[in-house]
């Protein structure tokens, strides 16, 4: 620093650029918070930005620079400078959010789920009632279908989702009328985990009359949506967007019911998207309510599922669990599980790959490896090559 006029002045005291202190760094979870604001649910640049920026905070410190204009978007880049659009802004939110044990999700949060990290338009931020430990859990199998089902499509759903539960299946579903419901319901009399995915706010239950079957969902599993509570309606649009989410977050796709032209198509079609296998529930020639099903596997999009076993190989169940009543919540992932997970996609890698893409040493590495296996997370190839169960 140097006065006008004068020689730069040093010595203790001088060393900033400032006469004032720095700005303290925002709390993260209130950037996340700005940030999924600020983009909106379902926004395909979510992944964009994590791409160029790598974090929240990142983004935030960059905002008006044109690389994130680029990232985001105009009419995103206007919202991120409006005046009262800054983290702290969220902070009482944030609070209301835990009084109301509403668990804060964002995408660096040990328990987001890993399975969405891999799609480009991944929610930044979730919010979960629960316990969110289910989100990162191996044999997640998407059960969904018609609203109005028959008694066929009710029974179906009742003794799929029963078998699977019982094997160590998580039914990840929607939470909706019909199909959706009785594939929760299975798993809550198995005393089972599932995972609800909600199309509305977290803090709201559509149809209302599901509430007590969200009440019994939370006590074993959990109820997760990306739109955050004390927010206004969502409209249909907020189905077809959780509907990607039931895809990413599933193993398997299951449609038990389902016409030709219905929501449950938009979850195949993301399914298919993120490279997930699609089974079906084959159904009379003869009813509408299986017209969308037979035609997924007349076209070979989908391969039919009579019982749960036609399932056990691809959701990496063994068909032998222990009773399903004492199954208890998973322990936690360590920082280096989820980094290690994070390397392994859908394609088989090998060690030497993932110790290049993880920075582990090879000991670290191997041991890692081992854990994931043993849990049932990852899959040992031949040639020591590791894929995603």
């Amino acid at each position: 620093m140097a006065f006008p006029g004068g020689e730069p002045v040093t010595g203790p005291g001088f060393g900033q650029t400032s006469l004032f202190p720095p700005e303290p760094a925002p709390d993260p979870l209130l950037c996340w918070l700005w940030l999924a604001n600020t983009l909106g649910a379902g926004s395909s640049h979510a992944g964009r930005v994590l791409d160029v920026f790598g974090g929240a905070q990142e983004a935030w410190e960059n905002r008006g620079s044109d690389a994130f204009r680029k990232a985001v978007g105009s009419p995103a880049f206007a919202r991120a400078n409006l005046p009262d659009n800054t983290p702290a802004h969220y902070r009482a939110f944030a609070r209301r959010c835990a009084a109301r044990n509403i668990r804060i999700l964002p995408y660096d949060d040990p328990d987001y789920p890993l399975a969405f990290s891999r799609i480009p338009d991944m929610p930044l931020v979730l919010y979960c009632t629960g316990d969110p430990l289910w989100l990162n859990e191996p044999g997640a199998v998407g059960m969904v279908g018609s609203r109005r089902p028959t008694e066929y499509g009710l029974q179906a759903a009742a003794d799929l989702g029963s078998g699977l539960a019982q094997n160590g299946a998580i039914i990840v579903s929607g939470l909706a009328d019909g199909l959706d419901s009785a594939g929760h319901r299975a798993a809550v009399k198995e005393n089972c985990p599932t995972i609800g995915v909600l199309g509305v706010p977290i803090d709201r239950t559509y149809p209302a009359s599901n509430r007590e079957l969200r009440k019994k969902i939370e006590q074993k599993g959990c109820v997760i949506s990306e739109y955050p509570p004390e927010s206004g309606p969502v409209g249909p649009n907020g189905f077809l967007q959780r509907n990607r989410l039931i895809a990413a977050l599933s193993s398997a796709l299951v449609v038990v019911e389902a016409q030709e032209k219905s929501g449950t198509m938009s979850t195949v079609n993301h399914a298919e998207r993120y490279g997930k296998p699609v089974f079906v529930v084959p159904g009379s020639i003869y009813s509408p309510n299986s017209a969308g099903t037979n035609a997924l596997l007349r076209e070979g999009r989908a391969k039919a599922v009579c019982k749960p076993g036609d399932l056990f190989g691809v959701l990496g169940l063994r068909g032998a669990a222990a009773p399903a009543a004492v199954r208890s919540a998973p322990d936690p992932m360590s920082e280096t599980e989820r980094r290690v997970l994070a390397c392994i996609g859908p394609k088989a890698k090998g060690v030497e790959e993932l110790g290049a893409a993880s920075g582990l040493p090879t000991g670290l590495l191997l041991g890692t490896l081992m854990k994931l296996e043993l849990a049932g997370r990852v899959t040992c190839l031949p040639g020591k090559r590791y894929i995603l169960r």
